[in-house]
């Protein structure tokens, strides 16, 4: 660990002071017609030829990492795409990975933390690429569950979530409790109980993410923590003690699931999974029980100046994702549209950077400016 003691905290959704954004004005801003940075390709033997991007980030420097999940190697890039370094490969030694749980993260100014869920750790990288330490999660242990997965910000605070003990028996759509900690600095790690998980579905002895389901996402600020559970647009935020401080809610219509639009999910759910039956995957996916509308909203953002975005859930067939802006107050500020294909993984003051998936399923990252 640095001289900079982490601290890292869970939250749950609550009742409680309301800050009804529907009430509030907000405008809109906009990303540039074309990227001031383009990473990836299609074929070749270039440093930018990606087998599954698990994640990317820009530094303060404006340099780029990005994770590669299939090659499992972090790739450093300067700010006008040269490679500058490659660090990591498989493996279990110091440094290396079995798996690397999206997104990398900054987590403590500068530096890059990757998580791997297989080898129970955190991989600490310096900007320049070089490892700097590793982090044994099973120290943040609670009924002896490691943490499955994190958030942080560059401050330095963590945030950890743990897997239910007894899972649910049973087939179908399901959401197991999760168990939460929080841990500070001098401090044990003290258990904030049960809440319910993102959705997953259990069938034929296995457990996945329900497709179209709920997710509990988290966003974490310079002060404050927020969750959302996707039950309703409501997103509550928490103190860094773990004190709810508000709510922000929007009364919103649930939009309903199409047959047409479970068709569309059906196949690009076939379209990633290349090499397999076509038809008895599509007769599996099928035979799911699924959800008659979609999550009141997906994941949770928070951008270099605090704020934070609400991603709209993206819905099959669309041709944009939107996301709604709220100020470190709770006050809803702007609206943002971006094209489908483009998941945002990381924003800065005035860029966004994210993830574009062509229609060969060739991803790419891509940073373009943000107009307010």
């Amino acid at each position: 660990m640095t001289a900079r003691s982490f601290v890292v905290v869970f939250a749950v959704v609550a009742l409680g002071f309301d800050v009804t954004a529907a009430q509030q004005a907000s405008g809109s801003w906009r990303l540039s017609d074309a990227p001031l940075l383009s990473l990836g390709s299609r074929e070749g033997d270039g440093a930018d030829v990606f087998g599954s991007i698990a994640g990317a980030v820009r530094l303060s420097s404006g340099n780029v990492v990005v994770a590669d999940g299939q090659e499992l190697q972090l790739k450093f890039f300067s700010s006008s795409g040269v490679l500058i370094k490659t660090s990591g490969r498989r493996g279990a030694g110091p440094g290396e990975f079995r798996t690397i749980m999206a997104p990398i993260q900054r987590c403590d100014g500068d530096t890059v933390f990757v998580y791997d869920p297989g080898l129970f750790r955190l991989s600490v990288f310096a900007p320049n690429g070089d490892l700097l330490r590793t982090l044994d999660v099973r120290k943040w242990a609670v009924n002896e569950l490691p943490p499955y997965s994190f958030w942080c910000h560059p401050s330095g605070t963590l945030v950890f979530v743990h897997r239910s003990t007894a899972p649910p028996a049973g087939e179908g759509p399901m959401r197991p409790d999760v168990r939460v900690s929080v841990v500070r600095p001098g401090d044990s790690v003290v258990s904030l109980g049960t809440f319910p998980s993102s959705e997953r579905y259990f069938k034929d002895m296995n457990a996945f993410p329900r497709p179209l389901g709920k997710e509990t996402t988290i966003g974490v600020a310079s002060g404050s923590i927020y969750v959302g559970t996707a039950d309703s647009f409501a997103i509550a935020a928490y103190t860094l003690r773990g004190e709810r401080a508000r709510t922000m809610r929007e009364s919103r219509v649930s939009r309903r699931i199409t047959p047409e639009q479970v068709d569309l999910h059906i196949k690009g759910l076939i379209a990633r999974r290349p090499g397999r039956n076509a038809s008895t995957d599509e007769r599996w996916y099928r035979d799911l029980k699924w959800p008659a509308v979609y999550p009141a909203h997906g994941r949770l953002l928070v951008d270099a100046l605090d704020n934070l975005w609400i991603e709209e859930y993206p819905v099959p067939g669309e041709t944009q994702r939107s996301w709604t802006v709220f100020d470190r107050r709770g006050r809803k500020t702007a609206t943002v549209s971006v094209p489908y294909a483009y998941r945002v993984m990381t924003i800065g003051v005035d860029y966004v950077l994210g993830v574009w998936r062509d229609e060969l399923d060739v991803d790419y990252v891509r940073v373009y400016a943000l107009f307010k």
